[in-house]
């Protein structure tokens, strides 16, 4: 932040004298310019044209201007560039380190404290007593009861019954079913039967049609007995060998040629052939049976049948009836009655009391420390620079007027004004901000 306030100090004081020079040259140029400075000249009230020094019919004070252009002056002019480079600056940069202390700090211990405490309470005792009650007791008495009852007698007796028996029957049924006999028939079908033909094709041999040449030989012509010259030491050597002389032998010059030779092969082909077959066909076939069938017949029959019969018959008994007489008694109970008593006893309470105590506790604390550090900074300066200015004379290219010493002559912009308006196209125009927001260029 200090950095970036010392570069803006320059930008700021530029931009008050371009601001100056700019209100300046406003006035200026519009004081010197068109028809004002040649009334202030000549005291010429109108002008025909907007151009300064152009002559009118009724201005006799202004004298003629020769309004060729003109080839531009140029200044050198000094602005100041703003420009960017990195120094290397030694800051101050502060640091924390771990630093270990010892402090007091007051701390609260519990004290157990026993104390011996009387304590009154109240228990109920049992008391056994004696006590004389009325009571009235049930005292059985048995008596003689005669009594009428009824029982059932069994009594055997026999009675004839009817009844129905059913009586098997057999009698012969017919009856027709269906059976599948097997029958074999002969029925006729069809086969593929893969046969071989003898086909006829051609095919590429190869054929040596050679034949054989007399080749001559170094030493073919001896005998049999001789075995050939130079075999006995020498042609003459052997009895009968006779003169050795040149000898040929028999070669075989080969000449394999191609030839298309017909031949038969058998390829196979397959076709439909009708055949007779035998097959076993179910056919059904209608047969009678006879079999036997149980039936059961109901049949009436008699018999004696032996059976209980129960006949009531009135009997008495006697019997001992008890009784329950109420009788009053008199007894001694015992019973137990709970009685109240006061009784102490003592226990020990223990209490907590809280204490306080010095102690001592370390803990660690960031001490801050200041040391030296080298930094890259990127520092703006505002360096002088040389440029190439155009110089105008205000009056859009025509001359200066003669006559006239305060016209177009005074239209020149301030120097920083004119630096920054006139530069070349190919110099870079920074643009800066005002105090209160507003752009200067």
């Amino acid at each position: 932040m200090k950095q970036l306030g010392l570069c803006l100090v320059p930008l700021l004081l530029l931009t008050t004298m371009v601001e100056t020079g700019r209100g300046e040259f406003l006035g200026r140029h519009r004081r010197g310019h068109g028809c004002g400075g040649v009334s202030a000249c000549g005291g010429c009230s109108d002008c025909a044209t907007s151009d300064c020094g152009a002559p009118a019919s009724d201005c006799g004070a202004v004298a003629a201007v020769d309004c060729a252009p003109t080839a531009p002056t140029y200044v050198e002019k000094t602005v100041m560039v703003p420009t960017w480079e990195t120094q290397t600056r030694t800051v101050q940069v502060t640091k924390c380190r771990p630093e270990e202390r010892v402090k007091t700090i007051t701390v609260n211990v519990r004290v157990p404290k026993t104390e011996a405490v009387t304590k009154a309470y109240t228990v109920c005792v049992p008391v056994e007593k004696t006590k004389t009650v009325n009571c009235t007791v049930m005292k059985p008495a048995y008596e003689d009861v005669t009594k009428t009852y009824t029982v059932c007698v069994p009594v055997q007796k026999t009675k004839t019954v009817n009844y129905t028996v059913m009586k098997p029957t057999y009698e012969d049924v017919t009856k027709e079913y269906t059976v599948m006999v097997p029958h074999q028939e002969e029925r006729q079908g069809t086969r593929t039967v893969c046969k071989m033909v003898p086909t006829a094709v051609t095919r590429t041999v190869c054929r040596d049609h050679g034949h054989w040449e007399e080749v001559a030989s170094n030493c073919g012509g001896g005998s049999a007995g001789c075995g050939g010259c130079g075999s006995c030491g020498g042609c003459g050597s052997c009895g009968g060998c006779g003169d050795c002389g040149p000898a040929t032998r028999k070669v075989w010059v080969a000449n394999i040629v191609r030839e298309e030779v017909p031949c038969t092969v058998l390829k196979p082909v397959r076709e439909e052939v009708p055949y007779t077959y035998t097959a076993t066909v179910c056919k059904p076939e209608t047969r009678t049976k006879t079999y036997k069938v149980c039936k059961y017949v109901p049949e009436q029959q008699t018999k004696e049948v032996n059976y209980t019969e129960m006949v009531q018959e009135q009997r008495e008994k006697t019997y001992k009836v008890c009784k329950y007489v109420p009788e009053q008694q008199t007894k001694e109970v015992r019973y137990t009655e709970m009685v109240r008593e006061q009784r102490e006893k003592t226990y020990n309470v223990t209490r907590y009391e809280c204490v306080a105590q010095e102690k001592q506790v370390p803990y660690t604390v960031m001490v801050p420390y200041t040391e030296d550090k080298e930094v890259q900074v990127r520092v703006c300066k505002m360096v002088p620079k040389t440029i190439q200015v155009p110089v105008s004379n205000g009056c859009g290219g025509c001359a200066p007027v003669s006559d006239c010493g305060s016209g177009c002559a005074d239209a020149s912009a301030p120097a920083q004004f004119e630096a920054y308006a006139s530069a070349p196209k190919n110099v870079v125009k920074p643009r800066f901000v005002g105090l209160f927001g507003r752009r200067v260029f």
